[in-house]
């Protein structure tokens, strides 16, 4: 993962991520004109036909891609992991499947910036293409970010949206730090070691050899036990995926086209409402969007949504035409029950709890605060109904100890502002005190 280190055992790890319950079941101008690749790991001109024939496969694309030094294979840890994975076939397999839905992506961003295929296979050993996954160390996403190098590299984190499981955004994010890790050290085994404990931590180890006058390869550094396992498990996944038939291992061909769409939206609404818009299950729905920390998209902005090629224009359709829940702020007060909350809102108690944190105590509400309650049929046809209907009262939240107008404006998504707006008191100073009440959110 990105600048972190676990100080865990290589064969820990890969038991710990091969008993993950999930496996059980189941552009940025400026770097894309640099070669990446190695020369010394090109396929052979030879192959060249036979590589074009093969390129409807997105795997043969990633087999005839590979680009980092093979000198890498003399490493001894490399051969330690591949007898690993071949040991245990069927997680491989499983390692495999759960890539398809992002693998033609990542492979297309790879060659527009002609960077070593190799790379594709990353998320295998970072989360195991769990686009949800978060360390015990706080990285999280396929491509495992810590949450300041994800902010350095341009990846939001709100109380709403994580931007670190957004895949596309983690994507690009990932390969720009690839990228200028390979301009810092000018090797792939040094930028890929980087990426897992850090910059400083390479540097710091070239230096030591540079003093003592030892080599400064990848191999040859003193490095922290998980980052000396890092890259050869990375080579030895490549060996079993250029050549999985010796090791009993049947890797399904992959089309090489898109897996999914984006599409923009406008629209507050759950993940579950947008999961029936496209007529997807909401497991299958979440794991192309990962990123609504609250299974709720709510954004003052225009937010890309990922969908399956098939269903984006179906989605589309529904979005105009349908009906969907949307969620709005409600200001509960303490000793409410959250089962009589959830019944005046024709809601479960359950679906309730997933949207909220509710700190409760008997069976109430411990303390007065505010909540997301569903507005029924925010479609275009509800919408006319809702220009008949008598305005609301505006939401309201009620100011808690410590807090200030900036926090209260990320927890509800909306701007300062607004806040300003919609409270006057607020135009000329920005004190605000306990057992205040705020409008959050306009009828």
């Amino acid at each position: 993962m990105p600048g972190i280190k676990l100080n865990l055992s290589s064969l820990a790890l890969l038991a710990s991520l091969f008993s993950c319950p999930a496996l059980a079941e189941e552009p940025h101008a400026g770097i894309q004109t640099l070669a990446w690749g190695d020369a010394t790991a090109a396929a052979p001109a030879d192959n060249e036909t036979t590589a074009k024939a093969d390129h409807n496969d997105v795997w043969q694309r990633i087999r005839y891609g590979f680009g980092v030094n093979e000198e890498a294979s003399l490493n001894p840890l490399v051969a330690v992991h591949e007898s690993w994975f071949a040991a245990r076939p069927e997680n491989v397999r499983r390692l495999a499947e759960r890539s398809r839905p992002f693998l033609y992506h990542i492979v297309e961003e790879l060659d527009r910036r002609a960077m070593p295929m190799e790379i594709a296979l990353l998320p295998m050993i970072e989360s195991a293409f769990n686009p949800a996954a978060l360390s015990s160390s706080a990285a999280s996403g396929i491509w495992q970010f810590i949450p300041a190098t994800g902010r350095h590299y341009g990846l939001r984190q709100d109380t709403w949206y994580d931007g670190r499981r957004d895949f596309t955004a983690a994507t690009n994010a990932a390969l720009d730090y690839l990228g200028k890790l390979f301009l810092d050290f000018g090797d792939w085994q040094l930028a890929l070691a980087a990426y897992n404990c850090g910059e400083g931590c390479v540097g710091r180890a070239i230096q030591r050899n540079v003093r003592d006058g030892l080599p400064t390869d990848y191999a040859s550094l003193t490095l922290p036990n998980e980052t000396r396992h890092y890259v050869p498990k990375l080579l030895a996944l490549k060996s079993l995926i250029r050549e999985p038939e010796p090791y009993g291992i049947a890797i399904e061909q992959l089309p090489d086209q898109p897996y999914f769409n984006q599409v923009t939206v406008h629209a507050n609404m759950d993940l579950h409402s947008a999961a029936r818009l496209a007529d997807m299950s909401s497991d299958e729905f979440a794991a192309l969007n990962a990123a609504f920390l609250r299974n709720l998209i709510r954004s003052d902005t225009p937010v890309n949504l990922l969908l399956p090629v098939g269903k984006a224009d179906l989605f589309q359709r529904n979005l105009e035409t349908g009906s969907w829940d949307s969620w709005r702020p409600y200001a509960a007060q303490k000793g409410e029950r959250p089962a009589t909350i959830a019944k005046r809102f024709d809601v479960s108690l359950g679906r309730l709890e997933e949207h909220n944190q509710l700190h409760t105590k008997n069976g109430k509400l411990a303390r007065a605060q505010t909540i997301l309650v569903p507005v029924r049929g925010r479609g275009a046809v509800a919408a006319q109904d809702d220009l008949r209907a008598p305005a609301a009262a505006p939401a309201r939240h009620v100011v808690q100890r410590g807090d200030t107008l900036h926090a209260i404006a990320q927890r509800f998504a909306i701007s300062l502002a607004d806040i300003k707006a919609w409270n006057p008191v607020f135009r000329n100073s920005s004190k605000i005190r306990v057992g205040q009440r705020v409008v959050v959110g306009q009828p």
